[in-house]
């Protein structure tokens, strides 16, 4: 039996031990978290460089103090990501199921801007 999509791999890694990873000194600010990232050289997560990633983050889901982390880790692992910030775009106060609250055509409105500036 087939499988679908690509394996989350990294690229000239043959075992997970060779993988080192290590926690940020300090956090980018005072209200996040510090981020963890591999140790250098990074490795690279090969079968996801041509695939367009955004990370959507909202200020009061519990993601709100890491997610910018999830898009440090994948910027060093060689995966271009966007970072939004809702809040940056004048999109105040969802938690993390943002598509079920009374704005989510606003939400909406931010996913359809960027799939259109994305993949054209």
């Amino acid at each position: 039996m087939g499988h679908c999509g690509r394996a989350l791999t990294y690229g000239g890694v043959a075992n997970a031990s060779e993988l080192a990873f290590a926690e940020q000194e300090k956090a980018d600010s005072p209200d996040l978290m510090k981020c963890w990232r591999q140790k250098e050289p990074a490795r690279q997560l090969t079968n996801l460089h041509n695939i367009p990633v955004v990370i959507i983050s909202s200020e009061a889901s519990y993601h709100a103090s890491y997610d910018h982390c999830t898009a440090q880790y994948l910027a060093q692992a060689g995966v271009k990501n966007s970072f939004i910030r809702l809040a940056d775009r004048g999109i105040r106060g969802n938690g993390h199921m943002m598509m079920l609250e009374k704005n989510n055509l606003q939400i909406a409105a931010v996913i359809a801007d960027w799939l259109g500036n994305t993949l054209h």
